[in-house]
């Protein structure tokens, strides 16, 4: 990697990254490369990089750097908010996500590992600022290395609407609820489709959920009383039937979907998690200290306990803690050449550090 010549005369950059899996969702942490991100806030500097600067997330997502079905990137920046030890801006296919409970783990996990935040044994706490605001993490850590890792976001998360429905050409009416937990998700009981959400299944719920997307995002209006218009809908959460579970109050399967994707996600994730427990509470089948096991179509899971019950902005909302595993897959330069013709030029060379092609 030293032979490879980077700086001006060469017209070259890099980009020092460390891949997480956690449930085989695969998440780019970047820890070196890029230049400070103009925004006092973490959702500052996210805006500015949807605004003047998405070739950085083109650049770690998109082929030939990136191409994984399920692929995310968070870039570390400087908190705003008091006793943050960090902060991340999450980059995903769909754009720029307020909050994404993987991309927590993950990020954790980079910081931690690479001593970036310093690691002891046992559990580690810590807090880092996403653009929706603080997030607590606690890690269990051994050896240099992170166990097992949870978080609970401090904004709370909400039933948005109930029966709401949808018709869809080919398919008829499709009913569902919307939850704020990050972002807008609308939830899906799969088997009224006949999905009994396993991995044969994959390519059907990736038609269904584009079907759906494709007359949702054009009729469905979702505004956060916070955060404001957040765009149209870009996931869709296909939910199975909860049953009860023998370590936890119900186990469930679920399915997510992320527009433009040709893939569903591998991982159950958190926030679709979280979105899966909010329905539940609505419902008065989830109480606070009980928990909801998820496992995606792939096999992998999380777990979610609902931690307390909040009233906001006047939804009857709960904060969850979400808990789970990752590992570090690499630790690797993506080298940037500005003659390279599959380079995205949309604000890249605004953003990576100046010193990389001095």
């Amino acid at each position: 990697m030293d032979k490879v010549r980077t700086g001006a005369e060469v017209n070259r950059s890099f980009v020092d990254v460390v891949d997480v899996h956690v449930g085989g969702d695969v998440h780019r942490i970047v820890l070196g490369g890029v230049e400070d991100i103009p925004g006092f806030t973490v959702r500052d500097k996210m805006e500015y990089l949807r605004d003047e600067a998405d070739g950085l997330r083109k650049l770690l997502l998109h082929e030939p750097r990136g191409g994984h079905p399920s692929l995310y990137a968070d870039i570390i920046v400087p908190p705003s908010i008091a006793g943050a030890d960090a902060g991340y801006v999450i980059m995903e296919m769909m754009g720029y996500p307020l909050m994404s409970g993987t991309n927590t783990m993950s990020t954790a996990i980079a910081l931690l590992e690479t001593g970036r935040i310093p690691m002891k044994d046992g559990p580690r706490e810590i807090a880092l600022e996403a653009p929706a605001g603080l997030v607590k993490v606690t890690a269990d850590c051994q050896g240099g290395k992170v166990l097992g890792i949870r978080y609970q976001s401090d904004t709370p998360s909400f039933l948005y609407a109930r029966n709401q429905a949808v018709d869809v050409p080919g398919v008829g009416f499709v009913h569902f609820d919307i939850a704020w937990t990050g972002a807008f998700y609308p939830l899906i009981r799969a088997s009224d489709f006949g999905f009994k959400l396993i991995r044969d299944e994959e390519e059907e719920l990736v038609r269904f959920a584009k079907a759906f997307l494709a007359e949702a995002r054009r009729t469905v209006k979702v505004v956060h009383p916070v955060f404001g218009d957040e765009g149209p809908l870009s996931f869709v959460q296909f939910v199975g039937e909860p049953e009860k579970g023998t370590e936890v109050t119900f186990e469930c399967r679920g399915c997510n979907y992320v527009f433009p994707g040709n893939n569903v996600v591998r991982s159950p994730a958190g926030v679709p998690t979280t979105a899966m427990l909010v329905q539940l509470y609505d419902r008065k089948k989830l109480a606070p200290g009980e928990t909801l096991k998820t496992t995606s179509i792939f096999g992998t899971s999380l777990k979610a306990t609902l931690s307390e019950e909040v009233s906001y902005h006047g939804f009857e909302a709960v904060r969850a803690q979400i808990e789970g595993s990752g590992w570090v897959t690499a630790q690797s330069r993506l080298v940037v050449d500005f003659d390279d013709p599959l380079i995205p030029s949309d604000g890249l060379k605004k953003v990576l550090s100046s010193t990389a092609r001095e």
